[in-house]
C-alpha cells in the first residue's frame, strides 16, 4: 500500500509529516487532505486569526497535491 505524508504549511510555519499513513488510494489522501484543511480553517476562525494555511501530500513520487485556504477579516465586527 502506498505511503502519503501530509505536510502542514501556516505563513512561515512548516511541519513536515515525517510517518505519513498508508492509504489504498491517492483519492482516500485527498480526502483526508480535505477534511484536515476544514479542521484547521475552523480553528483559525474560532481564534479570529487570519492568516493563509496549507495541506501538501506527498508520496515518494513527489507531491501530489496541494490544498489551501486564505481566510481573511474583511471587516471589523
Amino acid at each position: 500500500m502506498p505511503r502519503f505524508h501530509f505536510d502542514y504549511h501556516e505563513a512561515e510555519r512548516v511541519i513536515l509529516d515525517e510517518v505519513g499513513q498508508e492509504l489504498q488510494t491517492a483519492d482516500i489522501a485527498r480526502r483526508m487532505a480535505m477534511v484536515a484543511l476544514g479542521e484547521a480553517v475552523r480553528d483559525f476562525t474560532l481564534a479570529a486569526r487570519p492568516g493563509s494555511i496549507a495541506i501538501v501530500v506527498r508520496s515518494k513520487a513527489g507531491i501530489l497535491l496541494r490544498v489551501c485556504a486564505d481566510i481573511e477579516q474583511i471587516e471589523s465586527l
